[in-house]
C-alpha cells in the first residue's frame, strides 16, 4: 500500500506545480454560480418550497455539485486509453504493481489537489460571497466518506471507458457520451426530486445517482434520520464494489488483444 501512497503524492505534488489549470476552473466556477444563484432565485421568486427544497437547499446542492464534478475530473479515461494507444501500458506488465490500484492511487493525488484548490473555496464564496450557510447535521460528517465512495464509482466509469482503448482507436465519443448520461441521470445538474417520481424510483436504482445525489443530499439535508444516510452508503459501497470488481474483470480480458509493435 505505501508504494501506492507514494504515487498519490506523486500526483498531488505535479497538480500543484501546475496551478494555473485549476485557478482558471475556479474563476470559471465562481462565474457558474452567479448565473445559477440568479437562476434559482428567478425560479423560487413567488415560491418559498418547490419539491420540498427551499431556495438556499438547492442553491447548495448545485453550488456544490458544480465543485464536485470539477473534484471527480481526473480525466482516467483519457490517460489510460493514451498509454493504450501508445503501448506504454505494456511497460507496467512488467512492474510489481496492480496497474488498476496505480491508476487508482494517482488519479486521488489529482482530486486531492482539486479539492485544496477548488472545492474548499468554492464553499467559502458560498458561505461569504452568496450568503448561504451550509446546515450541520449527521449528514454533514458522513458527507466525506460519502464523497471518497463517490470518487471510486466515478473512477470505475472512466477507467471502463478507457479500457475500451483495447478495442477502439480513440474514445471520444464514448467519453463525451459516458459524460452526458452521468450529467443527465445522477442529479449533479438538477436535484432529482425536480424529476417526475416515476423517474426517480428508476434513477435512484442506477449507479449514476451515488455519484452526485448522494453525497450532495448529504450536506444539504443533513439533519435527515441516519437510517436513512445508512442505506444511501450502503447502496454506495455495493455499486463502489461490483464496479471496482467488474472493471477489474474485464480489463483481464481485455489485455489479451493487446498487441505491441517496436524496433
Amino acid at each position: 500500500m505505501r508504494k501506492y501512497l507514494a504515487f498519490t503524492r506523486g500526483s498531488f505534488m505535479v497538480g500543484l506545480v501546475y496551478r494555473f489549470g485549476p485557478l482558471l476552473s475556479l474563476i470559471g466556477n465562481f462565474i457558474y454560480l452567479g448565473v445559477a444563484y440568479y437562476l434559482w432565485h428567478s425560479i423560487y421568486k413567488n415560491s418559498d418550497t418547490l419539491r420540498s427544497m427551499t431556495f438556499n437547499e438547492t442553491f447548495l446542492y448545485v453550488a456544490i455539485g458544480s465543485a464536485v464534478f470539477i473534484l471527480l475530473k481526473t480525466y482516467v479515461d483519457w490517460e489510460v486509453s493514451y498509454e493504450i494507444r501508445e503501448g506504454i501500458i505494456s511497460t507496467y506488465m512488467t512492474k510489481p504493481l496492480d496497474y488498476q490500484t496505480y491508476i487508482l492511487f494517482t488519479s486521488l493525488g489529482q482530486t486531492l489537489m482539486s479539492l485544496m484548490v477548488i472545492t474548499i473555496p468554492t464553499l467559502l464564496i458560498i458561505t461569504l460571497v452568496f450568503k448561504v450557510a451550509i446546515p450541520l447535521g449527521i449528514g454533514t460528517l458522513l458527507f466525506p466518506l460519502s464523497l471518497l465512495l463517490a470518487f471510486v464509482i466515478s473512477f470505475c466509469f472512466d477507467y471502463f471507458i478507457g479500457i475500451l482503448a483495447f478495442y477502439t482507436e480513440s474514445v471520444w465519443g464514448l467519453s463525451t457520451t459516458k459524460e452526458i448520461i452521468i450529467l443527465a441521470l445522477s442529479g449533479a445538474l438538477i436535484p432529482l426530486q425536480f424529476f417526475p417520481a416515476k423517474l426517480q424510483s428508476i434513477l435512484l436504482l442506477l449507479p449514476f445517482q451515488t455519484i452526485y445525489h448522494t453525497p450532495l443530499m448529504m450536506l444539504t439535508k443533513p439533519d435527515q434520520d441516519p437510517q436513512i444516510f445508512v442505506s444511501m452508503l450502503i447502496v454506495q459501497v455495493v455499486w463502489a464494489v461490483v464496479l471496482y470488481a467488474l472493471t477489474r474483470l474485464f480489463f483481464e480480458q481485455a489485455v489479451k488483444v493487446l498487441r505491441i509493435a517496436g524496433g
